[in-house]
């Protein structure tokens, strides 16, 4: 399925799957009591490199694809005569900064533990998916008959599993330790009267919500998931109105150069997460894993705009 980039450093305290997808602010697992929102700067910047880490797990060749890319060779129904490959893609990459992120000071809880557990199974996958991307490389699968990647097909499926499980598991505590951290700051924005970023920052956790809501195969095409995600267009398209109005207020009263381009760059944020429900509507017409990638991309888009207001 998709996977939605979570947000980095400043525009999120540090932002979801796609759809992490492990579905955003829908982690399960851990007592809710348990994240404590990351308010020093060693905590929040532990919490960036865990979302740099996982972002970097997801990407065109992360653990995802290449989990699929081994599987699709079917190993276990293939003949040594057969051209057979597979990717060792850029896991050790991700794995190497999910592992300097947890070396990190500030203690997370729940999210420390899950990042070990992901870490001890990437450690897995990656310990013997690198001899046997080395063994079919180089065809030495023709010269054994393909024994013993027969012999080790079932467990390296299986450690590919374990890793993809501990991703979710991963997400699901990136995303409650982050929504700790979210409603915390929107408390402080809407005390503050800044409300420019108030909107921004709650248009950005509802476009999570939404996106997050799609995160199997079949929630494209489940009733209940649509209704779900109606409710949460609606609310974001009034929300995104509002925007409007509040930032061309504010661009009138602007004085300095940087509130102006500060204001110029919400204003983009208002228009892609507009591209991005249109897109939803798009997808509620087609149930098409295209258009539900067309919402991750304009999703990932806001988040990369919102990361560039200061």
């Amino acid at each position: 399925m998709r996977k939605m980039k979570l947000r980095q450093g400043v525009a999120l305290a540090g932002l979801l799957a796609l759809c992490a997808c492990g579905g955003a602010g829908s982690g399960n697992g851990g007592n809710g009591a348990a994240e404590a929102v990351a308010s020093s700067p060693a905590a929040a910047a532990k919490l960036s490199a865990y979302t740099e880490a996982y972002n970097a797990l997801i990407e065109t060749f992360g653990l995802p694809a290449t989990a699929q890319t081994y599987k699709e060779a079917r190993v276990a129904g293939r003949s040594p005569s057969e051209n057979i490959t597979i990717s060792d893609g850029w896991i050790e990459a991700a794995e190497g900064k999910l592992k300097a992120a947890r070396a990190l000071p500030g203690a997370l809880g729940p999210l420390d533990a899950a990042a070990e557990a992901l870490d001890t199974a990437l450690q897995k996958v990656l310990a013997r998916l690198g001899p046997l991307y080395a063994y079919y490389n180089t065809k030495a699968y023709r010269q054994d008959a393909l024994k013993r990647g027969k012999a080790e097909d079932a467990q390296m499926i299986a450690e590919f599993d374990a890793a993809l499980k501990a991703m979710d598991d991963f997400n699901a505590a990136l995303a409650k330790q982050r929504r700790a951290g979210t409603e915390a700051e929107l408390a402080t924005l809407k005390q503050s009267g800044d409300a420019t970023g108030y909107n921004n920052k709650l248009a950005m956790q509802q476009a999570e919500d939404l996106v997050g809501l799609f995160n199997k195969p079949e929630d494209l095409k489940d009733p209940a998931v649509f209704a779900k995600a109606d409710a949460l267009a609606g609310s974001l398209e009034t929300l995104l109105a509002d925007q409007q109005k509040v930032v061309a207020d504010a661009k009138a009263k602007a004085k300095e150069p940087v509130e102006t381009s500060r204001l110029g760059v919400q204003s983009l944020v208002v228009d892609m997460l507009g591209s991005m429900i249109g897109q939803y509507r798009q997808l509620k017409q087609s149930h098409s894993a295209n258009d539900a990638q067309s919402v991750v991309d304009s999703y990932n888009r806001a988040v990369s705009l919102a990361n560039n207001i200061s």
